[in-house]
This record gives C-alpha cells, sequence and structure tokens, in this order.
C-alpha cells in the first residue's frame, strides 16, 4: 500500500495529465471544426467568384508545412515560438478579414490574397495540436483523438440544425476555432521548441541516432500521401452535396473506435487502424459507378460519400496517433514528423482534388476510368507496397535522440560507458604505490602503461567486426556517448565521413541506436574484466 504523501502526489499527477489530456482534446476539436467550417461554408461561397481558393489555400499551407518539417530538421533556431505565434494568428486575421471582404465585395484579389494565409495559420495550429498530442503520448492519443472526432460530428449536426450559419458567422467562427486552439495548443509547443533550439539540430543528432526520426521516404509518409489522393480524388469527383443522413453514417466507424479506445486498457494497433481505413476507402471506390449522374441513383451516391468520408476521417485520426506515437518517443522530433504529416496530408489532398475536377470537365468515360486507375494503384500499393511494412514496427524503432549534456538535449542515460576522466600515469602509480603501503613507486611500475577499460573494449568489438583504424577511433567515442559535432572535432572530420563511419560501425555491430552501441561495449568490458 501507498504510503499517503505518495498517494496524494500520484493523484495530482493524474489529475493535472488529465486536464492536459482535456485541453489537447479541445485544441484538436477546435482545429476539425475550422476545417469544416472553411471547406463546407466558406470555400463554396468563395468558389463563385475565385474557384481555385482551395487550392490556392491548400498549397500555401503545404509550402509552410514543408517549411517547418525542413527548420526543424536543420535549423531549429528558425522556430521561434513567441515569432510564429503572433506571425500565424496575424496570418488568421488576414485570412478572414480577406475572405470576407472578398465575398461581400465579389472581389477576386482579396479571396487570393486572404487564402494563402489561411493556410498557412491553419498549418501553424496544426502543426502545434500535433506537438501537443505527441507531450500526451499513444495512451492517451488514442482517446483524445476519437473524442475530438466525435465533438466535431456534433459541432456539425448543431450546424446543420441551424439551416447553416451566415457567412459573417462562418468566417468569425472558423477564425476564433483557430485562435482558440492555438491559444491551448501552444504551452506544450513552446517547451519542445526551447528544447530543440538548446539542441543539436537532428540532422546533425541522426548521424549518431539514426533510428531517431523517420526520413522525408518513409512508407508512412508515402502512405499518408498516397491515401489523400485518393481521398481528394474521390470526395471532390462527387457533385452531390452529402446528406445529413450520409454525414452521420460516416461517423460510425469513428464512434465503434472511440468506444473501443475508452472501453480499452491500450492502445490498438496502428497496422488494425489503417486496414480499417483501407477497407473503407476500397469499398467507396466499389461504389463509385452508382454515384455517377447518369445513373441518378441517390442512395449509392450517398454511400459512396459516406464510405469515403469515413475512410477519411478514420484515416485522418491513424495520422494524429502516429504523430503523437512518434513523437512521444522522441520530443526532439514531435515537429518535425507533425509538420511531414501534414504536408504529406494537404499535398495529396491538393494533388487529389484537381485531377478529379479536370476529368470532370474531360467527361464521364473519363472520370470512370480515372477512378479505375485510382483504385489499381491504391490496391496495388497496399498488397505489394505494404506487404512486409508495419506501422507499429516502423513506430517502435523510433529512439529518443540522444546528445550530450552539455547540448542542451536529451544526455545519453548515464552509465560505465560515460565519458570519464583518465588518470595520469603518476596519478595512478602513486595510489597503487600506497595501497601496496610503499611510500615510493618503482621505475617498472611507473613506466608500465595504465589500461582504459572502455578502449580495451572497444578494440576487443573492433576486432571481432573487423572495423577498420579509423572506425575504432569513432566507435571509442560513440561509446562515450559523444555526438557528431565533436566526433568531428576531435577527428577532424567531416560531417558526411562521421556520418558514413557511424553507418559502417553500426552495421557492422548490428546496432541501431547509439545507446544500443554502448550497451554492447558493456557487455564486452564486463567480459573482460
Amino acid at each position: 500500500m501507498k504510503p499517503r504523501g505518495e498517494e496524494l502526489i500520484a493523484n495530482g499527477k493524474d489529475r493535472s495529465s488529465g486536464k492536459d489530456a482535456a485541453r489537447t482534446c479541445l485544441a484538436l476539436a477546435l482545429v476539425l471544426v475550422s476545417s469544416h467550417v472553411l471547406n463546407a461554408d466558406i470555400f463554396p461561397t468563395v468558389a463563385q467568384d475565385l474557384p481555385a481558393a482551395r487550392e490556392i489555400s491548400t498549397y500555401g499551407g503545404v509550402a509552410f508545412s514543408v517549411f517547418l518539417a525542413v527548420a526543424a530538421y536543420r535549423k531549429p533556431s528558425l522556430l521561434r515560438e513567441r515569432f510564429w505565434f503572433f506571425a500565424c494568428l496575424a496570418a488568421t486575421a488576414i485570412a478572414a478579414a480577406s475572405l470576407y471582404g472578398g465575398i461581400d465585395g465579389h472581389s477576386s484579389l482579396m479571396l487570393a490574397i486572404g487564402s494563402p494565409f489561411g493556410g498557412i495559420g491553419g498549418a501553424w495550429v496544426s502543426v502545434l495540436v500535433g506537438v501537443s498530442l505527441a507531450q500526451r503520448g499513444p495512451k492517451h492519443a488514442f482517446v483524445v483523438v476519437p473524442t475530438a472526432f466525435v465533438v466535431q460530428y456534433a459541432a456539425k449536426a448543431g450546424i446543420h440544425f441551424l439551416n447553416s450559419l451566415p457567412i459573417e458567422a462562418s468566417v468569425a467562427l472558423y477564425a476564433t476555432s483557430l485562435a482558440a486552439a492555438c491559444l491551448l495548443a501552444r504551452p506544450d509547443a513552446r517547451s519542445v521548441m526551447k528544447n530543440m533550439r538548446d539542441s543539436d539540430a537532428p540532422d546533425v543528432l541522426s548521424i549518431t541516432s539514426p533510428s531517431s526520426y523517420l526520413p522525408f521516404s518513409s512508407l508512412i509518409f508515402v502512405s499518408i500521401l498516397l491515401f489523400n489522393i485518393v481521398c481528394g480524388y474521390s470526395l471532390a469527383s462527387s457533385e452531390a452535396e452529402p446528406s445529413f443522413a450520409a454525414s452521420m453514417a460516416s461517423c460510425i466507424p469513428v464512434c465503434v473506435v472511440f468506444a473501443a479506445a475508452t472501453i480499452r486498457r491500450r492502445p490498438p494497433s496502428l497496422d488494425a487502424s489503417y486496414r480499417t481505413a483501407v477497407l473503407c476507402i476500397i469499398a467507396g471506390l466499389l461504389c463509385a459507378p452508382f454515384a455517377l449522374p447518369a445513373l441518378q441513383d441517390q442512395t449509392g451516391e450517398q454511400a459512396y460519400i459516406a464510405l469515403l468520408s469515413a475512410g477519411s476521417d478514420l484515416f485522418n485520426m491513424l495520422a494524429y496517433c502516429i504523430v503523437a506515437s512518434v513523437g512521444y518517443r522522441n520530443k526532439l522530433g514531435a515537429v518535425f514528423v507533425a509538420a511531414t504529416v501534414l504536408a504529406a496530408q494537404w499535398l495529396g489532398i491538393g494533388i487529389g482534388a484537381p485531377i478529379a475536377q479536370m476529368t470532370a470537365v474531360i467527361g464521364t468515360v473519363s472520370s470512370l476510368w480515372t477512378t479505375a486507375a485510382m483504385a489499381i494503384v491504391f490496391f496495388a500499393f497496399n498488397y505489394i507496397g505494404l506487404r512486409n511494412f508495419s506501422f507499429d514496427r516502423a513506430v517502435e524503432t523510433v529512439l529518443p535522440a540522444h546528445a550530450d549534456e552539455n547540448t542542451g538535449g536529451e544526455s545519453v542515460p548515464k552509465n560505465t560507458m560515460a565519458p570519464e576522466a583518465k588518470p595520469s600515469r603518476a596519478k595512478s602509480a602513486s595510489t597503487s604505490g600506497k595501497a601496496n603501503g610503499l611510500g615510493a613507486v618503482s621505475p617498472a611500475a611507473a613506466t608500465q602503461p595504465v589500461v582504459d577499460p572502455i578502449d580495451e573494449a572497444c578494440s576487443s568489438v573492433a576486432c571481432a567486426c573487423n572495423l577498420t583504424n579509423r572506425e575504432t577511433d569513432v566507435l571509442r567515442l560513440l561509446a562515450r556517448g559523444r555526438t557528431s559535432p565533436f566526433i568531428q572535432e576531435e577527428l577532424v572530420l567531416s560531417r558526411n565521413t562521421v556520418k558514413t563511419h557511424v553507418r559502417h560501425i553500426y552495421t557492422k555491430l548490428d546496432v541501431h541506436s547509439q545507446q544500443e552501441l554502448i550497451s554492447k561495449v558493456e557487455q564486452r568490458k564486463t567480459g573482460l574484466e
């Protein structure tokens, strides 16, 4: 039984954690509501004067997300949270004012000015919410994310019963929702970005911890891109507006996930969640012929929209949970993974929707062939490309990025491999003499070299794994927890040369992180003692 003091502390932590999770949930729900209002109420009105407004906003958000991802990976000093907080609030205000003024005055110029600012503000807030989810971790995320989507569905139902909002109210709701979400997610983002600026850039840390950061070419990001291309194309190819019944039907799979997440005591499998989303999209694509205007089958058309919307929402939930899981495992990479996932999502929609618009202009037959091609590519990718891929395993391979204590990042866990001062020969000999009760040290003892156990263990590992002399030098520094900048300076090597040596060492030792390397050397050191 826990002592009274420990029990009070534990209860206090639980309440604090619950409040943080509720704050993150509300922030995500507000982002989802703002996105719905923008796409369902504002952009259809804007399209009367500027049909390309949605694409301009989307690509503005993609460009800004790519900037955030690259900056987070290569130059975190650019990510000063206070500056970008006010800059993106200003961008959201400019977007709201320009969109309202452009709609009211039928000004294409004002609409063109406001659209990219809306994408920039939305991208920033979405990344902040992703970082906030990463702070909560996967256990809370698998409850927070479905809950936020359920709240969004409730808000959509309320807007529907109000018989749609006037454009003034829609613009105001869109802007205030984004601003409120930004304020709610800001505390988590501020602490993460401060740690990033105080640490080495991820492209430096990835040299000694290559498993800490997902590459841009990761199948996770490729899957998100392709999935959203298919969803963007499919949803844009339907000319009918979703009925209230179809909108509510699309929330059933999400509500099932929500119920499962609240009942289960552990997060569901990412792979199972992905397969469920794929199943909904495949079912929707099979219903595509029933959505053709020539058939005039309203039931088939609404089923097509409902299935695709359900698949899209399930996959968006999965994307947020991936951000939470990867960002929680390596918090220095939370901004990078959140921005990259967002860029892949929006780029996919920005590619898929214009394809649907172009094929619609050409004709019905062209739309059918394009839909069939999309379905074949989607099936092939999931059946062949992802045959041996697991989202769960890919997330589990992500490890925390380690840095020296003087870098301000996460330090390597303390162990016997930590940097240690080498005793001088004189001091060692003197100590040895005193231990033997001697006042002086014999010349033979004084000239005997002192063997560093770490160096001896590294030499043994290097011999067993056929390391070159230079790789052995790098191994000795890695075993002491040194990072790439230190190794470059100590051995007078370029960054790329160090990266190559580290990659070869990891391959020969069959390890995937610096901590695994340290453990392997420690085992060899123990065996030599």
